[in-house]
């Protein structure tokens, strides 16, 4: 069988994992997926990891435009959230599969326009929402579609990232909810927790590839940083079939927690945890199912099949995506983001910058996931104001 020869758009940032991870894959093995080519328009910035990847037999290009020249099968896209649709546009035109980054994009019709891209080319695009990925998601999904648990009747996503002002300075749309006239909503809930609305999205879907269907959001948005964004949130979806779904995250903590995802059914329950496997639990006892040993490389592999046409393959389709993204974008549509009173707010030192964070919003958004409460609802933060709902 022939190897996949990527191209990937970008030398710095998330890059470079994906890079190391193309590269260990095809390792010592010419059949195995194969890192032809990368490109950055900072050479100068850049400039050490392109003398690194030329080193491994790499070709470094500074233009997108070039790289799609290659003789390349494939692109990987870890870019700014505002270059995911036309990058995509442009590299299935060019006749490449894709994988890119997740969020697919900032609003609902650019992630239609780059499904009727995909649709149109033929070629496969795939979203890089790892978890949806790996062999332990789909085995759970089609248990609960058999019934393990009965009818799941709530769910919540939970997880304290902190996030300080290196985070918040390190590129020009993060905590922005658009860069110019392109929407990215970069959130706790878009960005870096959103592998987990994702993924309680998909393990609630009604058939084995598709999503849940929110149909109502509550929510409430607030901002402790000063960002455009925001940086803390709580949102309760009704789900098609009648499922609740609560999210509670922050960014503006003192102490990370795992990020968790759990789902109630009438006789069971699942619960995922970023640090440790899958939990299933039925009336026949506790099942586990444990994480692939790397996730990344993983993703690479799943890709493979599914550019070569395996129907069994594995993998975050623009569909799954598109759910996240309605999910996304009505919560912001349903209420104003809230600027939390800075008699609220510490701030102290953090990484080679500072932090700003709620003391108590750890307990606070547990107690919120636990019981399917609003912020405002809990008794827990006194700052906290009731948020706005909107029927999808």
């Amino acid at each position: 069988m022939a190897s996949l020869a990527f191209g990937v758009a970008g030398l710095g940032g998330f890059a470079e994992p994906v890079t190391n991870n193309i590269l260990e894959t095809g390792a010592g093995d010419p059949a195995a997926p194969q890192l032809f080519a990368a490109c950055d328009p900072d050479q100068q910035r850049t400039a050490k990891r392109a003398e690194f990847l030329r080193g491994k037999g790499v070709k470094v290009l500074s233009d997108f435009a070039e790289l799609l020249k290659e003789p390349i099968d494939a692109v990987w896209l870890p870019v700014p959230i505002a270059l995911h649709r036309p990058f995509t546009e442009q590299a299935v035109d060019a006749g490449k599969a894709v994988i890119v980054e997740k969020p697919a994009a900032g609003t609902l019709e650019e992630v239609d326009a780059m499904i009727a891209a995909r649709d149109r080319t033929k070629r496969p695009v795939a979203v890089g929402f790892q978890l949806l990925f790996d062999p332990s998601t789909w085995a759970i999904k089609r248990k609960l579609l058999a019934g393990a648990i009965g009818r799941p009747r709530s769910a919540s996503v939970f997880g304290c990232w902190p996030r300080g002002s290196v985070y918040y300075q390190r590129n020009s749309w993060a905590g922005r909810v658009r860069i110019g006239d392109t929407v990215v909503l970069d959130s706790p809930a878009n960005n870096a927790m959103a592998h987990y609305l994702n993924l309680a999205l998909f393990l609630l879907g009604p058939t084995e590839r598709e999503s849940a269907t929110p149909v109502q959001v509550e929510a409430e948005l607030y901002r402790a940083n000063d960002i455009e964004n925001y940086d803390t949130c709580t949102l309760r979806y009704t789900l098609a079939d009648g499922a609740k779904l609560t999210v509670a995250m922050t960014h503006a903590c003192s102490t990370e927690t795992s990020a968790a995802v759990d789902i109630t059914g009438e006789n069971g329950s699942v619960h995922y945890d970023s640090r440790a496997p899958y939990r299933m639990r039925t009336p026949d006892g506790e099942e586990q199912f444990p994480l692939p040993p790397n996730l990344g490389r993983n993703v690479i592999r799943q890709f493979a099949a599914y550019v070569r046409g395996d129907p069994k393959a594995e993998y975050a389709s623009l569909e799954n995506a598109r759910a996240h993204t309605l999910a996304v974008t009505a919560a912001s549509r349903a209420t104003e983001v809230l600027t939390i009173d800075p008699s609220h707010i510490e701030e102290k030192p953090y990484l080679s910058g500072s932090i700003r964070f709620i003391p108590g919003i750890e307990n606070a958004l547990r107690q919120c996931a636990d019981n399917g409460q609003l912020l405002s609802e809990s008794g827990a933060a006194p700052w906290a104001k009731a948020g706005g709902s909107l029927r999808l």
